[in-house]
Formats: structure tokens, sequence, C-alpha cells
């Protein structure tokens, strides 16, 4: 198990020398596959699965537009990749284990993302507390938010509350016990 942790802790280091070179959705995108999620570029209704199966093409041409992490390894370490999304829509992220609050945070803190991300689902992150549910208000375009199957929410009247009062448009869907 330890080694499994160091190993994904590697897979999650950013690169900043391969953002530079490839752009910023390139070098994502291979650090999602890598970590086991899959992207939807713009224009495509496919996912794509295989790293060695990325599209090439001119820096740019390929754009992300939805990501679905789900059984993932992506970790707080590797959210620089995000920072240059500009054109993510929606975001899944289940059963992801080594999410937790802080990189809730770092999602809402997200320049790129508080613009463009229109729909988050959050199912099965055992480490996700109200914490981390309360800061993603900075996500002021999020249309709709999916969250289930979250133990670590222990005050889910207050937390809800919250969020519907910093985003009064926000489509509020839950799934909790």
């Amino acid at each position: 198990r330890r080694f499994w942790g160091w190993l994904n802790a590697v897979f999650n280091k950013v690169d900043h020398e391969r953002i530079r070179a490839v752009g910023p959705d390139r070098a994502a995108s291979e650090w999602l596959l890598r970590c086991g999620a899959l992207v939807r570029f713009q224009g495509s209704q496919r996912w794509q699965r295989d790293y060695n199966g990325l599209p090439t093409g001119p820096l740019g041409k390929y754009r992300i537009e939805a990501i679905d992490a789900t059984d993932s390894c992506i970790m707080y370490r590797g959210f620089d990749y995000l920072d240059g999304l500009e054109h993510v829509t929606e975001i899944k992220l289940q059963k992801c284990i080594y999410i937790q609050d802080e990189c809730l945070q770092r999602l809402s803190d997200t320049k790129n993302l508080q613009k463009s991300l229109l729909q988050l689902k959050i199912i099965s992150c055992g480490n996700v507390t109200d914490k981390g549910i309360v800061a993603l208000h900075k996500l002021t375009n999020l249309e709709y938010l999916y969250l289930s199957d979250l133990p670590g929410i222990r005050n889910k009247e207050s937390t809800v509350q919250t969020l519907q009062q910093a985003l009064p448009n926000l489509e509020l869907e839950l799934d909790l016990e």
C-alpha cells in the first residue's frame, strides 16, 4: 500500500516544463490519463481513455471540456495542471481516495475554473467534509452540483444553506444519508 501511494505521488508530480512545451490541455490530459481519469475534448462525444491514443496536432487544438476522475489517483499535488484549462465545463470526482477538502479548495481557487465550470459531481470521496463543500462557493458559474455518499458531511443543512446563499443559481442535488 505504501508503494502505491508513493507511485501515485510520482504520477501527480507537476512538470511545468512539459506544460510550457505542449500547452496546458495536453499536459493536463497526460496527467489525468496517467492517473486513471478520462478526458473529453471540445467537439467530441468520445471519452479519451488511452494515454498512447492521445490526439496530436498543433498546440491548443485539443481542449479539455470534461474530466471524469472515477477511481483515479489524482491528488492535490497535481492540481497545478488545472490552472491553464479554460474550457472545462464538467468534472466528476467519484471514488477518488486522494481527494480531500484541500483539493476542493484548490479547485475553487482556480481562476479559469471559476469562469468555465458548470457541472460538478462528487461521489464516494471519503475524505471530503463540509469544509471542502463550502469551499466550492468561489465557483460562481457553477450551475449543477451533485453530492452523493460523502460520509464526512456532518452538517448537511448548514453546508447546503451556505452554498445556496453564495451561489443562488446553483441546482444542488443531494444523495447523502
